[in-house]
């Protein structure tokens, strides 16, 4: 009886441990919704991270492992033991992609650094982004991309295996979440959402210190109401389509565009970028200031005139910063 005993221990000490305690190397293990714990063991099994899926599905009803599977994607090794597997989807520790969306990219960047955190490949983010954001209003006539500056900036953590068209919409609603309280006040400042966020990527992509973004918007809505072009420089390197190393030439500041506020008066179609919460808000909430220019120092503050000639001195000013 006793050598039973002790052989029936060696048995299960066994089936309980590392399949092989050596290899290290890791491998991922999808645990797909749905999935019962009979089912995760016998993948676990035939994937050789366990012993014995039996084993598996017989200490997960006990430990009630089977009751709250998370599906996700997992990171094991087949120099875990059966319990150290047991511990990791017990624990919900599946892979987790970590991204952030600085504001003021272009949706062009925006995947551009989804891709390069392995969220998802560059054609199923374009596919993605192609059917559309649902609830956004239908886009003004010209507008280059529906989606630009709706792909709220922000951190996002998405669990490995999460579909570009998953990405997108949390995105979005990401942006509907973080705008809310502030929509209401559209319809009172005679502004619609694409007006508003189009302005406020505009602000976005010009500011460099964020007390200046209230003074930036004001600047703009003055300009604005004066019938004066806007003239902004951010709007020009988006009509170009392409990235500019330095200033603009003259050659660029007349590039035929509809977002070419050198050329075209008003605001562009639509937005220019993924405008953050401070540009959102300056737009919502601009600063009570008579400026009609502003040009920006070289750590990123801004110098503001209401007259041209006072322009050309804050212009000459920066030169020297520049050069000093």
């Amino acid at each position: 009886m006793l050598v039973m005993l002790l052989g029936a221990a060696w048995w299960l000490h066994g089936l309980v441990s590392a399949p092989r305690p050596a290899d290290h190397q890791t491998q991922l293990f999808t645990v797909a919704t749905g999935d019962t714990a009979t089912e995760v063991g016998t993948l676990l099994a035939r994937q050789g991270l366990i012993q014995s899926g039996w084993l598996f599905s017989a200490w997960s009803r006990v430990d009630q492992l089977d009751s709250h599977l998370r599906a996700g994607v997992y990171v094991l090794s087949p120099s875990m033991s059966l319990a150290q597997v047991m511990a990791v989807l017990s624990q919900g520790d599946f892979l987790v992609h970590r991204v952030t969306i600085p504001g003021g990219l272009t949706v062009r960047e925006t995947v551009a650094r989804l891709v390069a955190a392995h969220v998802a490949s560059r054609a199923a983010l374009n596919r993605a982004i192609r059917q559309g954001l649902p609830g956004l209003p239908v886009p003004p006539k010209g507008v280059r991309d529906p989606a630009e500056g709706f792909l709220f900036p922000d951190t996002y953590s998405f669990p490995a295996g999460t579909s570009a068209r998953q990405v997108v919409l949390a995105m979005w609603a990401d942006f509907r979440a973080r705008t809310a309280k502030d929509r209401h006040l559209l319809a009172a400042d005679h502004l619609t959402l694409w007006r508003w966020v189009t302005l406020a990527s505009i602000v976005q992509a010009e500011y460099g210190y964020a007390p200046d973004a209230p003074k930036i918007a004001a600047v703009f809505d003055n300009r604005l109401a004066r019938g004066m072009r806007l003239q902004s420089d951010a709007t020009v390197r988006y009509a170009l389509g392409h990235a500019v190393s330095g200033g603009l030439t003259i050659a660029d500041l007349a590039v035929a565009s509809p977002y070419n506020t050198y050329a075209v008066a008003g605001l562009p179609p639509g937005p220019i970028s993924d405008p953050g919460l401070v540009a959102l808000a300056a737009v919502l909430h601009p600063a009570h200031v008579p400026y009609l220019y502003f040009v920006a120092m070289p750590d990123g503050r801004s110098l503001f005139a209401t007259t041209y000639a006072q322009h050309l001195k804050n212009v000459a000013r920066v030169q020297a910063l520049e050069k000093s």
